[in-house]
């Protein structure tokens, strides 16, 4: 019975049951595409916010919004994890990849980070980003 009910709680089954998630080398996959799927995704959004930058590295991607601060995108390779600071919320969120609906879920409660970070943009820039 608990079995089943883990299984049913989707991404938060990984922190409940210690299951193993992703390999390294598709971990890796996941990271590049995640950061060229957000440059691409917001580099349109430059346009309409003054103080709009990207800046990616190989172990970490930045996006300034101006005023409200910068998300910061840092992998962990280790651990197999996303961690997002959000200058919205002033938090920071750890993701990882589920490759069932392939999207990154925050191990404590399963949110996407895409939807979380499209939220918050939508809120404080002008623009929709295209993720």
């Amino acid at each position: 019975m608990l079995g089943r009910w883990l299984a049913r709680r989707g991404p938060m089954r990984w922190r409940k049951a210690g299951v193993a998630w992703i390999s390294l080398k598709a971990y890796k996959a996941e990271v590049k595409s995640i950061f060229s799927k957000l440059e691409s995704g917001l580099e349109p959004m430059k346009d309409m916010n003054d103080g709009f930058e990207i800046a990616k590295e190989e172990l970490r991607m930045t996006v300034t919004i101006g005023a409200p601060g910068s998300y910061i995108f840092t992998p962990d390779e280790k651990k197999k994890n996303i961690q997002m600071f959000s200058p919205i919320s002033g938090n920071v969120y750890t993701y990882k990849f589920d490759e069932k609906s392939e999207q990154w879920a925050n191990v404590n409660d399963g949110h996407y980070m895409i939807e979380l970070l499209t939220r918050e943009l939508m809120g404080a820039c002008s623009g929709l980003p295209d993720l």
